[in-house]
């Protein structure tokens, strides 16, 4: 059967909790939305194989994008025959949800396990450098996905980036929730406030990370980090 984006579903966890040390939605995500590898692949040579198709996959799409990149590019850097190709992936968009799945799990992961207080600034910003950490060694990868995500003629993928997107968002939105239970914060509109924060770390890390032909210096993504996990902070609405 073939595989497309839009074949993949997500459903918020509401009864989900976010405590510390926690792996919220983000992990649950990509397990249902991105393919893992098949554990009864029959023989080593065939998981190497399909290794070898994934990591030229995600080398050629960094190089050439979403548009340009074809499965003979793939097969050529992978150095198999194409007829190989098939018995691991039905077409260049399962490939490439197959390339996605670590830079994606790798974002998740940096984040996952620190819950910030309404008082813990640094807090905040160490995990905004965590982030766009991760960010800049997928950085291809990731502006690559948007640039799927707004072909006119994939609007799976544009779902598929959606509810990705979506699920980060779902995750502040829980936290806040949170620290207004426990009465860390006041009260305002907590969806909304989630999809104005997450907007915000998103691009900046695709202005300053992903479209620039040269990934950032340590300093800058401090730099960067500093300003998101400021605004981050103030935004957080006080007790009244």
């Amino acid at each position: 059967m073939s595989t497309s984006a839009s074949e993949y579903d997500v459903q918020p966890h509401e009864s989900e909790t976010f405590q510390q040390g926690d792996h919220p939605t983000g992990w649950q995500l990509i397990a249902d939305l991105l393919p893992a590898p098949d554990a009864k692949r029959p023989n080593r040579r065939g998981r190497e194989t399909r290794e070898r198709l994934v990591r030229a996959a995600a080398l050629c799409f960094s190089d050439y994008g979403y548009t340009r990149t074809r499965i003979s590019d793939i097969v050529y850097r992978a150095g198999t025959a194409q007829g190989n190709f098939y018995r691991h992936f039905s077409s260049l968009d399962e490939v490439f949800l197959a390339a996605l799945r670590p830079a994606l799990e790798e974002l998740v992961g940096a984040t996952a396990d620190t819950v910030p207080g309404p008082d813990e600034q640094q807090t905040l910003i160490n995990q905004h450098v965590r982030y766009l950490q991760a960010y800049a060694r997928n950085r291809h990868l990731l502006r690559v996905m948007r640039e799927a995500a707004a072909a006119s003629n994939n609007e799976g993928f544009g779902v598929l980036w959606l509810r990705l997107r979506g699920a980060f968002v779902e995750r502040t939105h829980r936290w806040l929730r949170r620290l207004h239970a426990q009465g860390q914060i006041g009260h305002t509109d907590f969806a909304l406030l989630a999809e104005a924060l997450g907007s915000l770390t998103e691009q900046m890390a695709y202005i300053h990370i992903g479209i620039p032909a040269v990934s950032p210096r340590p300093e800058r993504i401090r730099e960067l980090a500093t300003v998101i996990g400021e605004v981050w902070f103030r935004s957080l609405p006080p007790v009244r």
